[in-house]
């Protein structure tokens, strides 16, 4: 995808949908606050509030608020509300050629991983992982600021001094080229088997979880070894792994898994947590962990 997507600049406008779990008013406030800070304006889908249970509305409903969106010109990205449970079944219906021909940022997180991995597969367009309005957009994130930078196109980069307050710990020393591509572990093994599973050979992996155990994180390890993943990973960013809140360590599961010489850190402030940095999806990088940094190439438009 060489035509670059919108930026979202203040003054602008995007669209807020609930492709996955049904969203409540009363949780998003707070996101809102954030959004109406940074002078970003919002229009909500038809069906943003609907709760049909597990998921928030039909998956035809679902497809039409983000089609609705995708049409409109003043509409500079597609914001997911939450994660939660449902994005997998977009994945048949979803209107590919429409993003081709309308391409805007795709904002989400955790269940949004399959979404946003298909959509890259079947058109190679960008997205953006993280910032959900439940909870990572919050005063209480110090790297908000972050990524309003990010979204406005001005931000390519994030180095160590950014990140001063995580204790980022390098497992192996390194550096490496290739497209950045990640997310939520147990959502990304769902998409194993399937067209939506990645198959390039350039990754740079970035991973979280959430309430999986020890033993499920080293199954689904395994289930990517037995598709041959591992074998196309250039480098590996570990978000946080929480369990019933508290942090699992993983890499050392992990390491054996990976070539020798391929750049790995952990610990890396992304998951399910406040305290969040987005990640870009889909867009060429390069890695290096000493000093630790992370360009991309430039994606949006400003």
């Amino acid at each position: 995808m060489n035509k670059k997507l919108p930026a979202i600049l203040p003054g602008d406008k995007v669209g807020l949908v609930s492709p996955a779990g049904p969203a409540k008013k009363e949780h998003i406030q707070k996101g809102l606050g954030i959004l109406t800070q940074l002078n970003i304006k919002y229009e909500f889908g038809k069906h943003a509030f609907s709760d049909k249970g597990m998921v928030s509305a039909s998956v035809k409903d679902r497809i039409a608020d983000i089609d609705y969106f995708l049409k409109r010109e003043e509409i500079k990205a597609i914001w997911a509300l939450r994660g939660g449970y449902g994005s997998m079944q977009l994945l048949k219906k979803f209107n590919y050629s429409l993003l081709k021909d309308n391409p805007k940022l795709i904002i989400g997180f955790s269940d949004l991983t399959a979404l946003q991995w298909g959509i890259f597969k079947k058109t190679g367009i960008p997205s953006l992982s993280g910032m959900t309005l439940t909870f990572q957009l919050s005063r209480k994130n110090p790297y908000v600021g972050l990524g309003a930078e990010m979204l406005s196109g001005k931000r390519t980069a994030i180095s160590g001094k950014d990140l001063k307050k995580s204790k980022i710990e390098v497992i192996t020393s390194g550096e490496a080229e290739g497209v950045l591509i990640g997310g939520t572990l147990s959502m990304i093994c769902s998409l194993c088997g399937t067209p939506y599973f990645q198959d390039r050979d350039d990754l740079i992996l970035f991973l979280e979880d959430v309430n999986e155990p020890l033993y499920r994180i080293a199954r689904y390890f395994e289930q990517l070894a037995l598709v041959n993943f591992w074998s196309k990973v250039r480098g590996v960013i570990l978000g946080r792994f929480l369990l019933e809140e508290k942090p699992l360590r993983v890499a050392s599961i992990l390491v054996p898994f990976l070539r020798a010489s391929i750049p790995i850190i952990c610990n890396f402030p992304y998951g399910h947590q406040v305290k969040c940095v987005p990640f870009p999806q889909g867009v060429g990088v390069r890695f290096q962990t000493d000093p630790l940094r992370l360009d991309w190439n430039p994606f949006l438009k400003s």
